[in-house]
């Protein structure tokens, strides 16, 4: 009699043993890598304005907002009138999300490299020191895993990820 409540659980072990089960595709991200070669990360300018297309973080400095354009750099925009804030270059910076600047230093992300890059002069950068691999790997925007054929050992050697596009 003390046993009685035992048989509830006895029978769903029961039925979940005689479950068969079926293997579940794995879903992979609708996004591919574009790679470029590490070397063309040493590309940093300052170029007349561009259209805000893709924004990203925006981060005030000074007189200065800076507004991330997704994997390509920073607008940069002179708001010493708020009334009239002036947009006056863009900071070009490669698979670049995250911006910080400290003593006119400004450090961003650059791929899976911390870039930094003096500003005293907003619109003659200078590359002043590049710390590789210290961030992870980007995932993709859905942050599903790749299809093996764009596996990191299927990648050709010395490239990064700079952007993703969804695949066709």
């Amino acid at each position: 009699m003390k046993y009685y409540h035992l048989i509830p659980s006895i029978f769903l072990c029961h039925a979940l043993l005689c479950c068969t089960v079926t293997d579940i595709e794995p879903r992979y991200s609708v996004y591919e890598p574009i790679l470029a070669d590490r070397s063309t990360l040493n590309t940093i300018s300052f170029s007349v304005p561009i259209p805000i297309i893709n924004t990203g973080k925006i981060y005030s400095y000074k007189t200065y907002i800076l507004i991330n354009e997704i994997d390509k750099g920073y607008h940069i925009i002179d708001n010493s009138n708020p009334a009239l804030p002036l947009n006056i270059g863009f900071l070009s910076i490669l698979a670049s999300h995250n911006v910080a600047i400290q003593n006119d230093i400004l450090y961003s992300d650059n791929a899976n490299d911390l870039v930094s890059v003096n500003i005293t002069d907003i619109s003659k950068p200078v590359f002043v020191e590049r710390t590789e691999n210290i961030f992870p790997i980007q995932d993709p925007p859905d942050n599903l895993p790749l299809l093996p054929e764009y596996d990191m050992n299927n990648r050709p050697t010395n490239t990064v990820i700079i952007e993703w596009r969804k695949r066709k």
